[in-house]
Protein backbone atom coordinates (compact mmCIF):
# COMPACT_ATOMS: atom_id res chain seq x y z
CA UNK A 1 0.00 0.00 0.00
CA UNK A 2 1.65 3.66 -1.16
CA UNK A 3 -0.93 5.40 0.86
CA UNK A 4 -3.13 5.00 3.71
CA UNK A 5 -6.10 3.35 4.66
CA UNK A 6 -7.19 5.35 7.97
CA UNK A 7 -8.57 9.32 7.70
CA UNK A 8 -10.43 11.61 9.90
CA UNK A 9 -13.45 12.47 9.26
CA UNK A 10 -12.63 15.75 7.95
CA UNK A 11 -9.87 14.11 5.60
CA UNK A 12 -13.24 11.98 4.54
CA UNK A 13 -15.13 14.85 3.84
CA UNK A 14 -12.52 16.27 1.70
CA UNK A 15 -11.81 13.23 -0.29
CA UNK A 16 -15.39 12.88 -1.19
CA UNK A 17 -15.74 16.29 -2.31
CA UNK A 18 -13.05 15.84 -4.50
CA UNK A 19 -14.40 12.03 -6.01
CA UNK A 20 -17.62 14.60 -6.37
CA UNK A 21 -15.39 16.90 -8.57
CA UNK A 22 -13.61 14.07 -10.73
CA UNK A 23 -16.77 12.33 -11.65
CA UNK A 24 -17.48 15.32 -13.97
CA UNK A 25 -13.64 16.49 -14.79
CA UNK A 26 -12.01 16.25 -18.16
CA UNK A 27 -9.00 13.91 -18.04
CA UNK A 28 -6.30 16.57 -17.35
CA UNK A 29 -8.45 17.65 -14.39
CA UNK A 30 -8.85 14.42 -13.47
CA UNK A 31 -4.86 14.15 -13.16
CA UNK A 32 -4.93 17.04 -10.97
CA UNK A 33 -7.64 15.70 -8.66
CA UNK A 34 -5.36 12.73 -8.46
CA UNK A 35 -2.43 14.06 -7.26
CA UNK A 36 -4.39 16.48 -4.48
CA UNK A 37 -5.55 12.84 -2.87
CA UNK A 38 -2.36 11.57 -3.37
CA UNK A 39 -0.97 14.82 -0.95
CA UNK A 40 -3.75 13.21 1.29
CA UNK A 41 -2.29 9.59 1.33
CA UNK A 42 -5.03 8.57 -0.54
CA UNK A 43 -4.09 6.28 -3.87
CA UNK A 44 -7.07 4.76 -5.54
CA UNK A 45 -4.37 1.93 -6.58
CA UNK A 46 -4.53 0.35 -3.04
CA UNK A 47 -8.16 -0.19 -3.33
CA UNK A 48 -8.94 -1.07 -6.86
CA UNK A 49 -7.02 -1.68 -10.55
CA UNK A 50 -10.04 0.30 -12.03
CA UNK A 51 -11.13 3.65 -11.70
CA UNK A 52 -13.33 4.93 -8.81
CA UNK A 53 -15.55 7.41 -8.62
CA UNK A 54 -17.96 8.80 -5.63
CA UNK A 55 -20.25 5.99 -5.16
CA UNK A 56 -17.68 3.55 -4.74
CA UNK A 57 -15.71 5.96 -2.60
CA UNK A 58 -18.46 5.42 0.27
CA UNK A 59 -19.53 1.84 -0.19
CA UNK A 60 -15.74 1.76 0.52
CA UNK A 61 -16.24 3.99 3.88
CA UNK A 62 -19.76 2.04 4.47
CA UNK A 63 -17.68 -1.55 4.52
CA UNK A 64 -15.18 -0.30 6.69
CA UNK A 65 -12.28 -0.85 3.68
CA UNK A 66 -11.98 2.61 4.08
CA UNK A 67 -11.35 3.42 8.06
CA UNK A 68 -12.64 6.71 9.53
CA UNK A 69 -10.80 7.51 12.94
CA UNK A 70 -12.60 8.17 15.79
CA UNK A 71 -9.02 10.79 17.07
CA UNK A 72 -10.52 13.44 14.83
CA UNK A 73 -11.20 15.65 17.59
CA UNK A 74 -13.92 18.08 16.10
CA UNK A 75 -16.13 15.04 15.22
CA UNK A 76 -19.19 14.60 16.92
CA UNK A 77 -20.46 10.82 18.02
CA UNK A 78 -23.00 10.83 14.97
CA UNK A 79 -20.91 12.47 12.68
CA UNK A 80 -20.03 9.31 11.11
CA UNK A 81 -23.37 7.53 10.51
CA UNK A 82 -24.95 10.89 9.47
CA UNK A 83 -21.88 11.60 6.56
CA UNK A 84 -22.91 7.51 5.33
CA UNK A 85 -26.69 7.99 5.59
CA UNK A 86 -26.76 10.88 3.83
CA UNK A 87 -24.65 9.72 1.14
CA UNK A 88 -26.01 6.73 0.27
CA UNK A 89 -24.87 4.77 -2.62
CA UNK A 90 -28.55 3.50 -3.60
CA UNK A 91 -29.67 7.67 -3.99
CA UNK A 92 -32.12 7.74 -6.62
CA UNK A 93 -30.45 10.36 -9.05
CA UNK A 94 -31.72 8.83 -11.92
CA UNK A 95 -34.87 10.36 -12.21
CA UNK A 96 -33.91 13.65 -13.14
CA UNK A 97 -35.36 15.85 -15.94
CA UNK A 98 -36.41 12.59 -18.04
CA UNK A 99 -38.38 13.61 -20.82
CA UNK A 100 -39.91 17.15 -19.33
CA UNK A 101 -39.22 19.59 -22.46
CA UNK A 102 -42.82 20.17 -22.41
CA UNK A 103 -41.85 21.72 -18.93
CA UNK A 104 -38.88 23.41 -19.56
CA UNK A 105 -40.76 25.09 -22.76
CA UNK A 106 -43.23 26.93 -19.87
CA UNK A 107 -40.03 28.86 -18.53
CA UNK A 108 -37.58 30.61 -21.58
CA UNK A 109 -34.97 32.57 -19.73
CA UNK A 110 -31.58 31.53 -20.11
CA UNK A 111 -29.05 30.07 -18.15
CA UNK A 112 -26.86 32.10 -16.03
CA UNK A 113 -23.27 30.30 -16.17
CA UNK A 114 -21.63 32.11 -13.32
CA UNK A 115 -24.62 31.67 -10.87
CA UNK A 116 -26.59 28.28 -12.34
CA UNK A 117 -27.13 25.77 -9.91
CA UNK A 118 -28.12 21.93 -10.15
CA UNK A 119 -30.28 20.38 -7.26
CA UNK A 120 -30.07 16.67 -5.84
CA UNK A 121 -31.47 13.43 -6.66
CA UNK A 122 -34.71 12.46 -4.89
CA UNK A 123 -34.48 10.89 -1.40
CA UNK A 124 -37.07 7.75 -1.81
CA UNK A 125 -37.58 4.23 -1.59
CA UNK A 126 -40.29 1.68 -2.38
CA UNK A 127 -42.04 2.35 1.22
CA UNK A 128 -42.15 6.36 0.75
CA UNK A 129 -45.70 7.39 1.53
CA UNK A 130 -45.38 11.31 1.70
CA UNK A 131 -43.02 13.43 -0.45
CA UNK A 132 -41.87 16.79 1.07
CA UNK A 133 -41.13 19.36 -2.07
CA UNK A 134 -38.51 22.35 -1.51
CA UNK A 135 -37.49 25.00 -4.41
CA UNK A 136 -34.00 24.31 -4.73
CA UNK A 137 -31.17 23.44 -2.03
CA UNK A 138 -29.28 26.21 -0.31
CA UNK A 139 -25.56 26.24 -1.16
CA UNK A 140 -24.68 24.75 1.81
CA UNK A 141 -26.99 21.57 0.66
CA UNK A 142 -25.17 21.39 -2.62
CA UNK A 143 -21.87 21.24 -0.73
CA UNK A 144 -22.80 18.68 1.27
CA UNK A 145 -24.72 16.53 -1.31
CA UNK A 146 -27.63 16.16 1.16
CA UNK A 147 -31.01 18.31 1.90
CA UNK A 148 -31.34 20.58 5.00
CA UNK A 149 -27.92 21.10 5.96
CA UNK A 150 -27.51 25.30 6.57
CA UNK A 151 -29.19 24.39 9.97
CA UNK A 152 -28.78 27.60 11.27
CA UNK A 153 -31.27 29.01 8.82
CA UNK A 154 -33.80 26.24 8.39
CA UNK A 155 -35.25 23.77 10.92
CA UNK A 156 -36.47 20.99 8.48
CA UNK A 157 -34.80 18.40 10.64
CA UNK A 158 -35.86 20.08 13.78
CA UNK A 159 -39.53 19.77 12.59
CA UNK A 160 -38.88 16.24 11.21
CA UNK A 161 -37.41 15.31 15.36
CA UNK A 162 -40.97 17.41 16.44
CA UNK A 163 -42.92 15.01 14.16
CA UNK A 164 -41.07 11.54 14.94
CA UNK A 165 -38.76 11.76 17.44
CA UNK A 166 -34.80 11.84 17.97
CA UNK A 167 -32.54 10.45 15.57
CA UNK A 168 -29.89 11.42 12.76
CA UNK A 169 -30.07 14.66 10.35
CA UNK A 170 -29.90 12.22 6.97
CA UNK A 171 -31.94 10.57 4.77
CA UNK A 172 -31.96 6.89 6.42
CA UNK A 173 -34.39 8.88 9.39
CA UNK A 174 -36.35 9.81 6.85
CA UNK A 175 -37.01 6.44 4.69
CA UNK A 176 -37.51 5.07 8.44
CA UNK A 177 -40.42 7.02 8.65
CA UNK A 178 -42.03 6.77 4.75
CA UNK A 179 -40.83 10.35 4.00
CA UNK A 180 -39.72 11.31 0.06
CA UNK A 181 -37.84 14.73 -0.37
CA UNK A 182 -37.42 16.09 -3.30
CA UNK A 183 -37.56 19.76 -5.16
CA UNK A 184 -40.04 21.41 -8.00
CA UNK A 185 -36.68 22.67 -9.40
CA UNK A 186 -34.07 20.21 -10.91
CA UNK A 187 -31.95 23.72 -11.72
CA UNK A 188 -32.18 27.69 -12.13
CA UNK A 189 -30.08 30.84 -12.28
CA UNK A 190 -29.26 31.73 -8.36
CA UNK A 191 -27.08 34.41 -6.44
CA UNK A 192 -26.55 32.85 -2.70
CA UNK A 193 -28.95 30.50 -1.22
CA UNK A 194 -32.23 32.21 -0.51
CA UNK A 195 -35.37 31.70 -2.99
CA UNK A 196 -35.99 35.32 -3.20
CA UNK A 197 -32.85 35.35 -5.59
CA UNK A 198 -33.47 32.98 -8.28
CA UNK A 199 -33.98 34.56 -11.28
CA UNK A 200 -34.67 32.36 -14.00
CA UNK A 201 -33.47 29.17 -15.89
CA UNK A 202 -35.60 26.93 -13.91
CA UNK A 203 -35.51 23.16 -14.45
CA UNK A 204 -38.43 21.28 -13.19
CA UNK A 205 -37.70 17.89 -11.57
CA UNK A 206 -39.97 15.06 -13.04
CA UNK A 207 -42.14 14.52 -10.39
CA UNK A 208 -44.74 12.80 -12.44
CA UNK A 209 -42.35 10.23 -13.78
CA UNK A 210 -41.02 9.44 -9.62
CA UNK A 211 -45.10 9.31 -8.73
CA UNK A 212 -45.41 6.81 -11.68
CA UNK A 213 -41.90 4.70 -10.12
CA UNK A 214 -43.18 4.98 -6.85
CA UNK A 215 -47.11 4.63 -6.25
CA UNK A 216 -46.37 4.00 -2.34
CA UNK A 217 -46.59 7.61 -2.22
CA UNK A 218 -49.80 8.79 -1.25
CA UNK A 219 -49.38 12.75 -0.49
CA UNK A 220 -47.11 15.60 -1.47
CA UNK A 221 -46.48 18.24 0.95
CA UNK A 222 -45.41 21.81 0.12
CA UNK A 223 -42.30 23.10 1.93
CA UNK A 224 -43.71 27.06 1.37
CA UNK A 225 -46.75 29.09 0.59
CA UNK A 226 -44.73 31.50 -1.42
CA UNK A 227 -41.69 29.78 -3.50
CA UNK A 228 -42.15 26.24 -3.42
CA UNK A 229 -45.59 26.72 -4.31
CA UNK A 230 -45.38 28.85 -6.81
CA UNK A 231 -43.41 26.46 -8.73
CA UNK A 232 -45.26 23.78 -8.34
CA UNK A 233 -47.91 25.60 -9.44
CA UNK A 234 -46.42 26.06 -12.51
CA UNK A 235 -44.91 23.28 -13.39
CA UNK A 236 -47.62 20.53 -11.52
CA UNK A 237 -50.95 22.20 -11.15
CA UNK A 238 -52.36 18.61 -12.99
CA UNK A 239 -51.24 17.18 -9.90
CA UNK A 240 -53.76 18.55 -7.89
CA UNK A 241 -56.77 16.30 -9.11
CA UNK A 242 -54.33 13.17 -8.94
CA UNK A 243 -53.25 13.13 -5.53
CA UNK A 244 -54.10 14.74 -2.10
CA UNK A 245 -51.54 18.24 -1.78
CA UNK A 246 -51.20 19.86 1.52
CA UNK A 247 -49.38 23.24 1.72
CA UNK A 248 -47.36 24.40 5.05
CA UNK A 249 -45.34 27.15 5.95
CA UNK A 250 -42.00 27.20 5.08
CA UNK A 251 -39.19 25.54 7.21
CA UNK A 252 -36.82 28.25 6.82
CA UNK A 253 -36.00 30.33 9.77
CA UNK A 254 -36.73 33.75 7.44
CA UNK A 255 -40.63 32.76 7.97
CA UNK A 256 -41.49 34.66 11.12
CA UNK A 257 -43.50 32.20 12.92
CA UNK A 258 -42.80 30.79 15.82
CA UNK A 259 -41.24 27.42 15.75
CA UNK A 260 -44.22 25.72 18.16
CA UNK A 261 -46.89 27.65 15.56
CA UNK A 262 -45.16 26.07 12.30
CA UNK A 263 -44.33 22.43 14.21
CA UNK A 264 -48.69 22.34 14.74
CA UNK A 265 -49.40 23.41 11.67
CA UNK A 266 -46.80 20.67 9.94
CA UNK A 267 -48.64 17.97 11.71
CA UNK A 268 -51.36 17.90 9.42
CA UNK A 269 -49.33 16.13 6.87
CA UNK A 270 -49.14 12.77 8.82
CA UNK A 271 -53.29 12.88 9.17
Amino acid sequence: MKGRDTFTMAEIKNLHQLFLQKDNADPNKQKYIRNKMREMGFYITDFTKKSMNSTDFIRLCKNGTIKITDKDKSMKSDDVAEFLCNNDDNQSNEIRLGNNENLCSKNAEPQDNENFKEGLGPWVDEHSEILILGSLPSDVSLRERAYYQNKSKNSFWKLMHGLFGEGPDCKGFLMKHHIALWDCLSAANREGSLDSNISGGERPNNIPQLLESHPSIRRIVINGKSKAKGYFDRYFSDLYSHIDVIIVSSSSNANSIEFEAKLEEWKIILK
